[in-house]
């Protein structure tokens, strides 16, 4: 990239950058857990029309929260959920976690540790029970889900001004 080399994930004319290659993750675990936020908005680092980086910005209203994706470093992979009495941590991307660690306020940390299994095990075991069972309310709920996610990166992305190819 830095050479003038431009693949896929950091193509505009290709949808690329750091928040749809990566930060999508991280924002579809916050959604997932919080929901909707009140507001957000995307910060990036932007070279030869992308972003190489950003940080997705969340207010909750009763509490803020930030998603952070980067392909233009090799920091540490760590996330985390602070609250008043302590933190949750994982030190792996959230796909392919198996364990997390709980930090307390008062010193004391828990670490829960579960079966290894592929990183889509649990997905395709959803799915597959979906299907099954004709779930159609939980595909619905989603669907929903996703169309929020893209909704809120599309608008925080133009904000900044990362323009793709199919943009109206």
């Amino acid at each position: 990239f830095k050479e003038g080399h431009i693949l896929p994930a950091f193509d505009y004319h290709k949808a690329g950058g750091a928040l749809m290659d990566l930060n999508v993750y991280n924002i579809n675990a916050m959604m997932g857990l919080f929901g909707k936020p009140a507001k957000s908005q995307y910060l990036a680092n932007i070279e030869k029309n992308i972003d190489t980086s950003g940080m997705m910005i969340f207010d909750y209203q009763d509490f803020k929260a930030i998603a952070i994706g980067a392909k233009d470093c090799k920091a540490p992979l760590m996330n985390t959920i602070q609250g008043d009495q302590g933190a949750i941590v994982v030190n792996s991307p959230l796909s392919q976690m198996y364990e997390y660690s709980i930090y307390s306020n008062d010193g004391k940390i828990q670490t829960k540790t579960f079966e290894k299994k592929h990183r889509l095990y649990y997905e395709f075991k959803e799915f597959i029970r979906m299907i099954e069972e004709k779930d159609v309310q939980k595909q619905q709920d989603m669907l929903k889900l996703s169309l929020m996610i893209a909704q809120i990166m599309e608008e925080g992305r133009k904000k900044e001004g990362i323009v793709f190819d199919n943009d109206q």
